[in-house]
């Protein structure tokens, strides 16, 4: 885990979830990358609507 992640994951206001948040994506790396590539799509598809000729 990196620094950033263990500070996020050791912070004192709510440890549990914060903490259960990092263990999932340290465990599951490819959901980040999935969730950014859906949206991605999400963006593209908006942007082909708007600009498709009618």
């Amino acid at each position: 885990m990196g620094v950033a992640g263990w500070r996020f994951a050791h912070m004192k206001r709510t440890p549990g979830g914060r903490t259960a948040v990092v263990a999932v994506l340290e465990q599951l790396p490819f959901v980040c990358a999935l969730v950014v590539a859906v949206g991605s799509m999400i963006m593209i598809g908006i942007t082909l609507y708007k600009d498709w000729p009618q």
